[in-house]
């Protein structure tokens, strides 16, 4: 049973929402350096609910020029595809455990389809803005040395012994690269993208 909402309405308060819970865990990110996992939760709530009770218009996700609700299962696979994409990032210490969740509790609001596209895009926004911070801090010989450092051991097979708290120059808030591929996917996916 739908929320009496027509699809275009429900696919607005599903912006709101995202867009609140970016604020939220953006502003997080830059000031306290970690995404709460309060966040995270309401997010995985407010997503499945979202996709549970909206109007189902042919399942096509909020994402969509033609938005509809994916429906429970669809939604908790959405967010399971976010989870296993971005966890071997966890487990080479590429990406903090509260990027990893962010993108479990995107993929439920998005869906599987969407989730993956998804992570892409931030992946490639992450990395450009990675870059960019890279080179303006001049920083460039110390990240060289750090990959160096965790493809020798990982050609070894050993697990990366890099640790990014004593390693790195800088730890930037991965949140805005979340933040900025929501924005440049849902924008690709208004204009006609995968329809």
């Amino acid at each position: 049973m739908g929320m009496h909402l027509n699809p275009l309405t429900w696919q607005l308060w599903g912006y709101v929402v995202l867009a609140w819970l970016m604020c939220m865990v953006v502003l997080s990110d830059l000031l306290e350096h970690r995404i709460p996992n309060a966040y995270i939760s309401i997010a995985l709530l407010l997503g499945l609910a979202l996709n549970t009770f909206g109007p189902a218009n042919g399942h096509e996700g909020l994402l969509a020029y033609f938005p509809g609700a994916l429906g429970f299962w669809p939604a908790l696979w959405g967010g399971l595809i976010g989870l296993l994409l971005f966890l071997p990032l966890y487990f080479v210490k590429a990406m903090g455990a509260g990027d990893v969740k962010l993108m479990m509790a995107l993929g439920v609001f998005v869906g599987p389809v969407d989730a993956l596209n998804l992570a892409l895009c931030v992946l490639i926004i992450g990395g450009a803005m990675s870059l960019v911070r890279m080179l303006a801090s001049g920083t460039t010989a110390l990240v060289v040395h750090n990959l160096k450092g965790m493809w020798a051991d990982v050609s070894h097979g050993q697990a990366p012994t890099f640790n990014p708290l004593s390693q790195s120059a800088e730890r930037m808030p991965y949140a805005l690269a979340f933040a900025c591929g929501l924005l440049a996917y849902g924008w690709w996916r208004q204009m006609g993208g995968l329809s």
